[in-house]
């Protein structure tokens, strides 16, 4: 079950309100979750204390020495091992954290191919990843969060995101609506995907469900992924075609396992050809600590089995990184419970901040085919619950959910 530890009351820095709280540890397995009741709102001076108190109230560390570096940081004190990269990869991770969770490695390797890329003055080719794991692990939830947390991280609204569901690629014609359909076909007039990128030079392009795609849409977006560029169908107002890439973000989700021995095909890629033996990396064992040379150690793995999956090599080498994601831990699936119930409890116009960690526990099913099927199941136990009791509360104050799963109850925070 865990230990817990509750402290009250602790006085805040100042520019927090309220100025005393209750502050709270749990740990549980090697997690640990720190959280105060109530919730915190900061509006001093401080940018780390800012930056800290927005994620909530209820925080969640990988162990104990994240959580005691967290809290050094705060103190003022000397940073840990790992802190000597510049603080916008930092707080690119940390934005990327709040919304994902469970997914502390793949989060890391992103806010690190992104920190790069928007390093650059004067890239060559656009950022192009590619989220590989199970159904329902955060790949599309870390897709979304990518243009907020760089606007927010960047101070400034620069990043745009444009969603495409590839599953309706399905036909090989498809792809025109990608790049344009030639005069006299049918979809001339319609605009076509990529051309967005007229309306933003630092778009998000979010390509879901790249599993399901034809083959002939990774080869359209072969001079994107390499160049940077590609012709358009339509010339724009001063006549030109030419469509610059360079500095957007390009990212494709797929349920293919791509760390396995062997992969299913792609869509419908023809199978491999050769005798199918495994391909070892002619690289020695990085020193510890390398960060970069292990993303691209993990990066060569997974290239290797998109190729042996029948995507072509010159297109699986194009990719800027594949990144991971793995099965959710019970922590982690019990987190995302709390996070579902706080969206269910917006649905019905109540704020829930926080949810008692035993009702979420409780709330979380052993085995469930993704954390989105757990969704129904909720709305069973807790609409009667939120429909009861929200004419009894105030309007508009933060809500905790406290109680047993067979007695729950709202209660202001």
């Amino acid at each position: 079950m865990g230990r817990s530890y509750e402290f009250s009351p602790c006085r805040m820095p100042p520019g927090c309100r309220p100025c005393q709280v209750q502050l709270g540890f749990w740990q549980t397995g090697g997690n640990y979750l720190l959280y105060f009741r109530p919730a915190i709102s900061y509006s001093g001076d401080d940018a780390r204390l800012r930056e800290f108190f927005d994620r909530g109230p209820i925080q969640r560390f990988s162990g104990f020495q994240a959580l005691a570096g967290c809290l050094r940081s705060l103190a003022g004190e000397a940073p840990g091992p790992g802190s000597s990269l510049p603080g916008l990869f930092r707080r690119l991770e940390r934005q990327l954290q709040s919304r994902v969770l469970g997914q502390e490695q793949a989060v890391e390797a992103a806010a690190f191919k992104l920190w790069a890329h928007v390093c650059k003055q004067q890239p060559l080719r656009p950022l192009s990843l590619i989220f590989y794991g199970p159904t329902g692990v955060g790949k599309s939830e870390l897709g979304k969060a990518v243009a907020p947390a760089l606007n927010s991280c960047l101070g400034e609204e620069r990043y745009r995101l444009v969603w495409t569901e590839l599953n309706t690629f399905t036909e090989g014609h498809s792809v025109y609506r990608l790049t344009g359909a030639p005069p006299g076909y049918v979809g001339y007039d319609d605009p076509p995907v990529l051309e967005e990128v007229r309306r933003s030079p630092h778009t998000v392009f979010m390509f879901d469900e790249l599993d399901k795609a034809h083959p002939q849409v990774l080869k359209a977006l072969m001079s994107v992924l390499d160049e940077g560029r590609c012709a358009a169908r339509h010339e724009d107002r001063q006549g030109g075609r030419e469509l610059d890439f360079r500095r957007c973000i390009l990212l494709f989700t797929t349920n293919t396992d791509l760390s396995a021995p062997a992969e299913p095909r792609l869509g419908f890629a023809p199978p491999p050809s050769g005798d199918g033996a495994a391909e070892r990396l002619p690289f020695p064992t990085p020193m510890a600590g390398g960060l970069a040379l292990r993303l691209f150690r993990a990066d060569e793995s997974a290239r290797l089995a998109l190729a042996r999956s029948g995507v072509l090599r010159e297109i699986a080498g194009r990719f800027s990184g594949l990144i991971g994601f793995q099965p959710l831990s019970a922590d982690a699936r019990t987190a995302v419970t709390a996070r579902q119930i706080a969206a269910l409890g917006r649905e019905y116009g109540l704020d829930i901040v926080q949810v008692s960690p035993a009702i979420a526990q409780a709330l979380t099913p052993r085995q469930a085919v993704s954390s989105r099927s757990t969704v129904p199941m909720l709305e069973g136990m807790l609409t009667p619950v939120l429909l009861s009791q929200a004419p009894l509360l105030p309007s508009g104050i933060p809500l905790h959910l406290t109680g047993t799963v067979e007695h729950m109850s709202l209660t202001p925070a």
